[in-house]
């Protein structure tokens, strides 16, 4: 019987193994490592573009939690394909920042969002002068921002909103997401060449 390396000789084998072994590494470095997407909406431009493709660590959120203004790539709330407030996680994927942290209260009121480490400002109420609530600083906003909230983030739920907020379809409208839905976070962006960045 012929060893391996004997077989590896015949151009035919050598070209398949290696193909075979080259399937295997992508495979595993995209379910672990690093996974490309591409971002079909405006929902997060200026900083991500109709049509650029991004990169996301997979692995990072294994070793660190997720932090406030990261790019994370995760499901929205939704059963399917359809994405909706409920408490399961849909098979759609999309790219937001997170904005709201678990256990805070998140609103916004004259275009600013805020956050409150407490139960924040009665609903009609001032954000000034509420012990804990402080104005977010986000100079990627690139349109205008609704009023909405307050609202109370569970402790085990983070708060996802687009950069582009009057077309972000976000934790506005379908709720906070668990951490287990989060895929990765994005920390580049490789195509087209004139968009390259790393965040």
């Amino acid at each position: 019987m012929a060893s391996l390396r004997e077989l590896r000789k015949n151009p035919i084998v050598d070209l398949v193994v290696t193909v075979v072994i080259a399937v295997g590494i992508a495979y595993l470095v995209q379910a672990f490592i690093v996974k490309p997407y591409r971002v079909p909406s405006g929902s997060m431009e200026p900083t991500i573009a109709i049509g650029e493709r991004i990169i996301a660590s997979r692995f990072t959120l294994r070793f660190q939690d997720p932090s406030r203004n990261q790019i994370i790539v995760f499901h929205p709330n939704g059963v399917g394909a359809d994405v909706y407030d409920t408490n399961t996680a849909a098979d759609e994927t999309f790219v937001k920042r997170l904005i709201g942290m678990p256990g805070e209260t998140i609103g916004a009121t004259g275009g600013k969002v805020y956050v409150c480490s407490g139960k924040g400002p009665a609903e009609g109420g001032s954000v000034k002068g509420t012990v804990g609530c402080a104005f977010l600083d986000q100079p990627f906003v690139s349109s205008p921002q609704d009023d909405f909230g307050p609202t109370r983030i569970a402790n085990d739920r983070y708060f996802m909103m687009g950069d582009n907020r009057s077309d972000s379809d976000d934790s506005r409208n379908w709720g906070p997401i668990t951490r287990d839905q989060m895929i990765g976070v994005a920390f580049m962006s490789y195509w087209p060449p004139s968009r390259i960045s790393i965040w």
